[in-house]
């Protein structure tokens, strides 16, 4: 069977049931009452997928149960590539980069046979406010939907698959937030050059594998449905939209498909919204889709991101810790590891670690590293013995290593995405330097500390 969200879950269930907590009782998401049970776990630390068996829409009436919490932990993502949990650090990184680098192919399959479209609402039952959509934040302007969004090239055969969210306006509009490093609003612009609808499907519900894919930094053009290939390890199931056919493939075992049209020329407000750097998104004009179907698997399961929170930076951080590990590998071969923190949102500060060969490695991997991530503020070096998922370990090097008169610089006019964080950047050099006597680091032998964990069993 292709993978799909149903099957991960199951999967969880069976052989990790420790990481699934399914609630039983009737939740409101329009109500908060979605966020503030993630948030509350979030605090005591239970890192637990989510099922809400019973969620209302804002008719409080059930269609479909939500997922939430699919990517809360490096673990978890691991599992969604078939890794061992144990095997979160590195390895995942690693595997992301040769998935990243592999592609993948597509299979059609007939409408008939595809899960997707076995439910279809069409003309006035195509409504968005029947579907369970959270309100997350106090202050957000609305309900909205924070899957992917699919796009094609208007005139190349691509398909870009972009993370972002979409303001649920009323029935049949809602928002695009098609930003100015989004590859969406290339096409949007491509299309509004010549004055056409421009298709765009939500994905509301795949294999977390599918999203994950998502995540790298692709180039444009990149076909994204053979990445999402790579990253399930088989081919991607896809079938015709319900609203443009052929011209048009969705993915075929997506549990529910919005298709909608964007308006050309078309801006209207959106926001406040909580987004992922903790900070409410101030109110902005963005452009506008009229939906024109919504497909779906019969006992569909919505799937949705808990913005601004452990789940939102670990999908969006590790699969960018890949991409930008094999830029950095590349060119500097002595890279260990790279490590984008969920206490920096897994998008402005990253951790590298290196075994340095010269002087100036440090420097070059973090300006590969700024020049990969728009969003990236911060690039701490540190040596091969450090532990970059250990911010301890990284703040004791950062302390004792760098020489705060040469090791440190900051750098004007390089990132422009949020303006009001500045378009500084900054490097901090925490490798030993090699032009000084430097003390050795304190050892506890390793065959003491493998006694110990023998005799202990802490």
């Amino acid at each position: 069977m292709a993978k799909d969200l149903a099957q991960f879950l199951n999967m969880i269930g069976k052989e990790f049931p420790e990481l699934l907590l399914r609630i039983k009782e009737e939740v409101d998401p329009g109500r908060f009452e979605v966020s503030s049970l993630l948030n509350l776990l979030e605090k005591k630390g239970q890192e637990k997928i989510v099922f809400f068996e019973h969620a209302l829409n804002v008719n409080k009436s059930l269609v479909a149960p939500l997922a939430s919490n699919l990517f809360v932990s490096r673990e978890a993502c691991a599992l969604a590539l078939d890794l061992a949990p144990q095997n979160h650090g590195m390895g995942l990184v690693e595997e992301f980069a040769a998935r990243e680098r592999a592609g993948g192919t597509i299979e059609r399959v007939p409408a008939a046979d595809a899960p997707c479209q076995q439910v279809v609402w069409e003309g006035e039952s195509a409504d968005l406010l029947k579907l369970p959509v959270p309100v997350n934040h106090e202050k957000d302007a609305g309900p909205y939907l924070t899957m992917a969004c699919i796009m094609k090239g208007l005139d190349q055969d691509f398909y870009d698959i972009t993370f972002t969210k979409n303001l649920v306006k009323d029935s049949k509009r809602m928002s695009v937030s098609a930003h100015a490093h989004h590859h969406l609003e290339a096409i949007l612009a491509e299309y509004e050059a010549k004055n056409m609808r421009a298709p765009m499907i939500v994905v509301l519900g795949h294999h977390p594998g599918f999203y994950l894919s998502s995540c790298c930094l692709m180039p444009y053009g990149n076909n994204d449905y053979l990445t999402a290939s790579s990253f399930l390890q088989e081919p991607l199931r896809v079938t015709g939209s319900r609203t443009w056919g052929d011209a048009f493939l969705v993915p075929a075992d997506a549990e529910i498909v919005v298709e909608a049209e964007i308006l050309p020329g078309v801006r209207e407000k959106q926001n406040p919204y909580g987004e992922i750097a903790g900070y409410y998104q101030p109110e902005m004009l963005v452009p506008v889709a009229e939906v024109t179907a919504i497909t779906m698997k019969k006992g569909a399961i919505m799937q949705s991101v808990f913005p601004g929170h452990n789940e939102h930076f670990h999908l969006g951080g590790i699969p960018k810790e890949g991409s930008v590990y094999g830029v950095i590998k590349r060119n500097i071969p002595g890279v260990r590891a790279v490590h984008l923190p969920p206490s920096a949102c897994g998008r402005f500060s990253c951790t590298i670690s290196m075994k340095k060969e010269f002087e100036n490695e440090p420097r070059k991997a973090a300006m590969a590293a700024f020049t990969e991530m728009p969003n990236l503020k911060l690039a701490v070096v540190v040596d091969e013995d450090i532990d970059v998922y250990d911010e301890r370990e990284v703040q004791w090097a950062v302390v004792t290593r760098t020489h705060w008169d040469k090791d440190v610089e900051v750098i004007r006019k390089v990132q422009s995405f949020r303006g009001w964080l500045g378009d500084a950047v900054a490097i901090i050099d925490a490798t030993r330097p090699g032009d000084v006597n430097f003390p050795e680091r304190n050892q506890i032998p390793a065959e003491a500390l493998r006694k110990a964990e023998e005799r202990w069993k802490l």
